[in-house]
C-alpha cells in the first residue's frame, strides 16, 4: 500500500514538473526539430539504388568453394573501393573505375552483400549472387557509375590474368572434346561396319538425377556447358542493374523524432537545474 502512494505521488510530481515548464520543454522540442529541417533543407540530397551480380571469378581460379565464398572476391572487390569513398581520394576513385573526376565526386557510398536463400528446413544458404547498394549524390550518373563498375573487374589485374587464362583453357577444353566426339563416331562406324556391338544407346533415367550413358551426348552437354560460361561468365554480369532512382533520401522524419526526443531530455535538465537553484 505504501509503495503505491509512494509511485502515485512520484507520478504525480512528474505531472506538475511537466506543467510547470511545459513552455520550456516545448521551446526545446521545437528548436530540436526545426534544425533538424533546416539542415535536410541545405544538406546535398543523395540517392539510393541497388543491383544484383554475380562474378565468374571463383570459376576462373578453379577452386572448390566454400559454401557462402563463391562470391566473396567480387564482394570484396566492391567493398575495397569505400576506403577511397570515406578519404575523398576522387581522383583515384575516377582512375580505378574508368569515369571523369566530377562523375566520382557524386559517389556517397557503394556497398557489397551476399545474397541468401531459406529453404523448406529455414536454414540459409548462399546463392551465387550478391546485391551491390549505391549511393550517389547526383542521380543522372548512376549509369556511368555502372559501368565503370564493369571496367574496373575487367581492368583488376588479377581479375583480367585468370578470366584470360579461363578462357584460353576453355578453348583449349573445347576443342579437345571435339576430337574425342569425333574419334568416337569413328570408332562406332567402324564398329558398325565389322559387326562389333558398340553401344551408341542414350539411357536417361529418372526424375531425379538424371544419368547419361551415351558418351558422345555426355561430352556434347558439357561442350554447351562450357560454351554458355566461356559467353556469358565475364568478370561482373548484372542479373538486375541499377535502377534509376528520382526520389531523394533525407530521412527527415526519422532525424526530427530522434532529435526531438534528446531535445526534451535536455529541456527536462535544464528546468530541473532551473528548478533546484
Amino acid at each position: 500500500m505504501t509503495e503505491e502512494l509512494n509511485l502515485k505521488e512520484l507520478f504525480s510530481k512528474f505531472v506538475k514538473f511537466f506543467i510547470r515548464n511545459k513552455r520550456v520543454l516545448l521551446s526545446f522540442v521545437i528548436f530540436g526539430v526545426l534544425a533538424v529541417v533546416l539542415y535536410q533543407s541545405f544538406k546535398t540530397p543523395y540517392y539510393e539504388t541497388k543491383a544484383i551480380c554475380m562474378s565468374g571469378i571463383s570459376d576462373y581460379e578453379r577452386q572448390d568453394q566454400i559454401e557462402g565464398l563463391s562470391q566473396r572476391t567480387a564482394i570484396d572487390l566492391i567493398n575495397h573501393l569505400q576506403i577511397n569513398i570515406e578519404n575523398e581520394d576522387i581522383s583515384h576513385i575516377a582512375k580505378t573505375l574508368g569515369i571523369e573526376e566530377n562523375v566520382a565526386s557524386t559517389i556517397k557510398k557503394i556497398e557489397a552483400e551476399q545474397l541468401y536463400q531459406q529453404d523448406m528446413d529455414e536454414k540459409f544458404y548462399a546463392l551465387n549472387k550478391f546485391e551491390v547498394l549505391l549511393v550517389v549524390y547526383d542521380n543522372l550518373m548512376i549509369n556511368q557509375i555502372q559501368r565503370g563498375l564493369t571496367y574496373y573487374f575487367e581492368s583488376n589485374k588479377f581479375v583480367k590474368s585468370h578470366y584470360e587464362k579461363y578462357l584460353e583453357s576453355n578453348l583449349s577444353i573445347l576443342n579437345n572434346i571435339e576430337e574425342e566426339m569425333s574419334l568416337l563416331s569413328s570408332i562406332r562406324v567402324e564398329g558398325a561396319k565389322n559387326n562389333l556391338d558398340i553401344s551408341s544407346v542414350s539411357v536417361i533415367s529418372g526424375d531425379e538425377g538424371n544419368k547419361i550413358t551415351n558418351q558422345i551426348i555426355s561430352l556434347s552437354l558439357l561442350r554447351e556447358e562450357i560454351k554458355v560460361k566461356h559467353e556469358l561468365l565475364t568478370p561482373l554480369v548484372y542479373v538486375q542493374q541499377f535502377a534509376n532512382v528520382h526520389k531523394k533520401e533525407d530521412d527527415i522524419l526519422l532525424w526530427s523524432f530522434l532529435v526531438g526526443i534528446i531535445s526534451l531530455f535536455i529541456g527536462m535538465l535544464y528546468s530541473l537545474i532551473k528548478e533546484v537553484r
